[in-house]
């Protein structure tokens, strides 16, 4: 045993922290090239606290030639998954069987992986290197052909006050050589889970789907220039007064999840008034308005109430506001005010007279009003007029005004150097006008999030406690092995909700006592949830414990009891540590007859022949297609259809302006230039006012 964990112990040492894939054969290790993904789906259940992804992946070395005949290619995939998350299973595909994998010890599963890598069999393993970083690697695959995989796992969702989320992993895609044509993606729903959408891609639509093996499901594809780092699948709310709780019992073991809103149950008004202020200069480096609008309105809508309210200033020559009053921050609400925003933005910056127009307007319809300014500019790229404008700004906050400050700029260099710190554009401006009002300061770059810049924003503007303690306890029993889900802290925001997974015995009713300290004040409320109010959770709430359980573990010193510990309850519960590897056999036991491949609905060829609005024809063809656009409905949108190649450039543009009927589109294959594209797979793209329908376009060699 001794030996097995110095094995896994040094096996951690080389663990990655990048994503990458990779194609190499074993014969030549030295010769390495990056692989390309042909296929992506990704299936979401929501499971509570948590949902179930399924990721399905089939590799290729398109594109790469090796010395030989390439038919010993081992596919290596390191990638990342949000901390926290529970890897469950993996699967492997052998001809059209599925192998699903088994559990070992890691150096039981590396000894057979390498032995059968020598006998050319087929096999795929799957490691935990990390908190987030994972590595699996698949053999054989010839150099003309593709491997298909699946992993699957559960990510801790995000709660926010007003809507549920989860990130999609698309850093893992851009690990292609190739670009992913498409990203398929299905989405199941339940009584608190439904109708999801894409947070600040409003444009996206998913189609309802009824089918007799998947069942109900939502589908959509998301194109390459979807592919960024942060979007994010968004459901509403599923909390109801404050509280969401579910229950689940097997063999013997009684497991609950609750997620609490503490701003529900604080005893004390905390509503909020936020005057956003957008001094942002648009133009081809900068995101676009309506990526910026969009994130500015989730942002409200995840972390606003009813009973709070904000307003919106937009800098120009004459600074513009939304309303004369505080606006009720009612979803509807919200909704309607950002439908009627008429591109408010400006390619130029015009500070000082947004920040006093906003400043004053707060003071004098406060009170407790505080101000988010958004900026990109570089207007004060230097000490002397940043604090020139400074001692302006603090010489008129009587009453004082928190101005909490989101600087999201495109510079990469700085402009200047003062008191040992490098400044970038207005950083120095806006650092310093946080800090010196009492608000906060974030600072991100364009090539980062603009939605998680916003909601990091959001979540330090929020009212916080100093200590804060949720107890379930059930009817005649009472609750243990608690753990808390996602990230904590020293500090509980009152508007984000507390994540919670234990166990317990007895039965309902559920009593949650929950208390703090606010400004040195001590508060307790508590919270009767009777039986019919308690939601039905299903056995994945087992791995979801377990593998909680196995995560605290693996952070404790790590000598051959905490290890074994961690081994035992990872091959008992089937949930992936860093001690254990998932192991997929070409072994006639080992095929999965029962599972289910829910990539087959979800082919960009299936889309294509199911639609009913797109289709083209000849597809493949040489010299020229004809898209027809048919059953497209009344509106007065305007309707372009746009043509991308596997990296998501633009490669033709086809305005056709308002139609109701059936229209034609001629491609005769040559780009924007005139000159004619080359062979290869291209996506079609209709778009129509906020929605887009997407299809696979094949050119062919003369």
């Amino acid at each position: 045993m001794k030996s097995i964990l110095l094995t896994c112990l040094f096996l951690l040492t080389s663990a990655y922290s990048f994503a990458q894939l990779t194609v190499s054969d074993v014969r030549q290790s030295w010769f390495t090239r990056q692989g390309t993904i042909e296929e992506a789906t990704l299936s979401v259940r929501p499971k509570g606290l948590y949902m179930e992804c399924g990721l399905y992946l089939t590799f290729s070395a398109r594109g790469v030639t090796f010395n030989n005949n390439g038919d010993s290619l081992e596919v290596v995939l390191n990638f990342t998954l949000p901390e926290g998350s529970i890897l469950h299973d993996s699967w492997l595909w052998v001809g059209d069987d599925i192998v699903k994998a088994h559990i070992f010890d890691r150096w039981t599963a590396s000894t057979i992986y390498e032995g059968i890598v020598n006998r050319r069999q087929d096999p795929s393993i799957l490691f935990k290197n990390s908190a987030t970083q994972y590595q699996l690697r698949v053999f054989p695959m010839a150099n003309e052909s593709t491997r298909k995989v699946k992993i699957t796992w559960l990510q801790p969702a995000t709660f926010l006050n007003n809507s549920t989320q989860l990130s999609l992993p698309f850093s893992l895609l851009k690990t292609s050589k190739n670009a992913v044509l498409d990203f398929n993606l299905l989405v199941w729903s339940d009584q608190r889970f439904q109708e999801p959408s894409i947070a600040t891609r409003p444009e996206l639509e998913f189609e309802p789907i009824t089918d007799s093996i998947g069942g109900s499901f939502y589908r959509a594809s998301l194109s390459p220039d979807m592919f960024v780092d942060d979007i994010r699948l968004e459901f509403a709310s599923p909390l109801k007064d404050g509280y969401y709780l579910s229950t689940f019992s097997e063999g013997g073991e009684n497991f609950y999840q609750l997620a609490v809103l503490p701003g529900a149950f604080f005893p004390v008004d905390n509503n909020r008034k936020i005057a956003v202020l957008f001094d942002y200069e648009t133009g081809a480096n900068a995101p676009t308005t309506t990526q910026l609008l969009a994130s500015a309105k989730s942002a409200l809508l995840n972390n606003l109430g009813p009973k709070d309210s904000f307003n919106l200033f937009f800098s120009a020559f004459t600074i513009k506001r939304q309303a004369d009053h505080w606006i009720p921050a009612h979803p509807d609400t919200i909704q309607q005010v950002f439908a009627g925003l008429d591109n408010p933005l400006t390619n130029y910056s015009n500070l000082q007279p947004l920040l006093s127009s906003g400043i004053q307007w707060v003071q004098e319809n406060g009170p407790r009003g505080e101000i988010l300014l958004v900026s990109n500019s570089s207007q004060y790229a230097n000490l002397s007029a940043s604090n020139a404008l400074l001692n302006d700004v603090l010489e008129v906050l009587d009453p004082p005004v928190a101005i909490n400050t989101l600087d999201y700029n495109e510079k990469n260099t700085p402009n200047f150097f003062a008191s040992g710190v490098y400044y970038y554009a207005n950083s120095y401006l806006l650092s310093n006008l946080a800090t010196q009002s009492g608000g906060f300061y974030v600072k991100t770059f364009l090539t980062q999030s603009l939605p998680r810049a916003f909601e990091s924003s959001f979540a330090n503007m929020g009212t916080h406690v100093e200590a804060f303690e949720m107890y379930p306890s059930t009817d005649n029993g009472f609750c243990y092995g608690r753990f808390n889900v996602g990230t904590g802290g020293s500090l509980t925001n009152l508007h984000r909700p507390v994540l919670q997974i234990g166990k317990y015995v007895g039965a309902a009713p559920f009593t949650v006592e929950i208390n703090g300290i606010h400004l040195e004040q001590p508060w307790f409320s508590s919270v009767d949830v009777a039986a019919p109010d308690i939601l039905n959770a299903d056995t994945l709430i087992r791995e979801m414990w377990y593998g909680r359980l196995i995560q605290a573990l693996e952070t404790e010193a790590q000598g051959n009891a905490a290890i074994g510990n961690v081994i035992f309850n990872s091959l008992a519960e089937r949930v992936l540590s860093k001690y254990t590897a998932f192991l997929c056999l070409e072994n006639i036991h080992w095929i999965c007859p029962d599972c289910e491949d829910e990539s087959q609905y979800t082919s960009t060829d299936d889309l294509n022949a199911r639609d009913s609005v797109l289709t083209a024809f000849p597809n493949p063809f040489v010299d020229r297609t004809t898209v027809l656009i048919k059953n497209i409905g009344a509106s007065e949108a305007r309707v372009s259809f746009e043509i991308y190649d596997l990296k998501g450039q633009l490669v033709r543009l086809f305005e056709l302006g308002v139609i109701n009927s059936e229209t034609r589109v001629e491609w005769d294959g040559t780009g924007l230039s005139g000159s004619e594209a080359p062979a290869g797979m291209y996506l079609g793209m209709l778009k129509r006012g906020n929605q887009a329908r997407m299809m696979k376009l094949v050119k062919v060699k003369r």
